[in-house]
């Protein structure tokens, strides 16, 4: 009979459950990372568009799912041990929890995310797109050591100038505050580019770098790579499908008849490299690129 409050299902249902999870693990999982308006969402949205692959963003592992789940462990590893210590210090007491056990829990839910974003769906290749996952990378490489990981880059003058357009222009809001908002977001830029491309030289085989100009010129050649990198079909014909679903022109066309517009506070806003004068003054652009000079040669943008 059962108890009160507790549900009446049958054992076999939490095996069922964690059978159709570890089917989940099995298939090619990936994550895709890069600074926010670099354009992980146009990626997100090519990889999507391909019948073998689920890539819905954003699940934001790493900030609404590992850091919580680590807080939560901490503090119970700080009870158990003053626990202990109070009460059970003539014998062992309770074993303290691992970080392996909170890895552990954040591996199920980030499974049972994937599941759940692939409904009935029977892709080959499942993934997730956060922008912050690049300093996530190195822990969710030890959780899924078969996962890929794929990489987006930007002229960092053009993710300033749409960050300033997306989240911060203001009505009244002038120079001062984007010299602000500049000297804000330039080290945070810097420390992911630096993480990302730490792990995609440590980890060559398991990371696909690429850049917003990289794809904006040759979309069908870089579809073609992204799919074979997956495992997934890259006949040409798939991949001119799946360009031509998620063009800048489709997909702004798409928000406008949404009633989101192109302008400031528009997800889709201009679609093109090179515009951050539109923007920013030349002392801007300069610092920018005096800050950031190592990824210019990085990546090979123009000065």
């Amino acid at each position: 009979m059962t108890q009160p409050g507790i549900p009446d299902r049958p054992p076999s249902d939490w095996t069922s459950r964690q059978a159709a999870l570890q089917a989940m693990a099995e298939r090619q999982l990936f994550f895709v990372g890069g600074a926010p308006r670099s354009g992980t969402t146009w990626l997100q949205s090519l990889l999507d568009a391909h019948p073998d692959i689920s890539c819905r963003g954003e699940g934001l592992f790493p900030q609404e799912l590992a850091a919580p789940l680590d807080a939560l462990f901490a503090r119970r590893r700080e009870v158990i041990v003053a626990k202990n210590a109070r009460v059970f210090a003539h014998g062992a007491g309770y074993p303290v929890p691992d970080q392996d056990h909170a890895d552990h829990l954040l591996a199920t839910g980030i499974l049972l995310a994937l599941q759940q974003q692939c409904g009935a769906r029977q892709v080959r290749a499942v993934g997730e797109k956060t922008p912050e996952n690049v300093f996530a990378f190195p822990r969710l490489l030890r959780l899924f050591p078969r996962a890929r990981f794929l990489v987006i880059a930007r002229d960092p003058r053009d993710v300033l100038a749409s960050a300033w357009h997306f989240f911060r222009n203001e009505p009244g809001s002038g120079e001062a505050e984007k010299w602000a908002f500049l000297q804000a977001a330039l080290p945070s830029i810097a420390e992911g580019a630096r993480m990302a491309i730490a792990f995609a030289t440590a980890h060559p085989e398991a990371t696909l770098s690429l850049t917003y100009e990289g794809l904006l010129a040759d979309p069908h050649g870089w579809g073609a790579r992204l799919f074979a990198f997956l495992g997934v079909d890259a006949d040409p014909a798939k991949v001119a499908a799946c360009v031509d679903a998620t063009s800048f022109r489709s997909m702004s066309g798409e928000a406008m008849r949404r009633g989101q517009g192109s302008g400031n506070g528009s997800f889709f806003r201009a679609g093109r490299a090179g515009g951050w004068q539109d923007t920013f003054d030349a002392r801007m652009g300069a610092l920018i690129q005096r800050e950031l000079d190592w990824m210019f040669d990085h990546y090979g943008w123009l000065r």
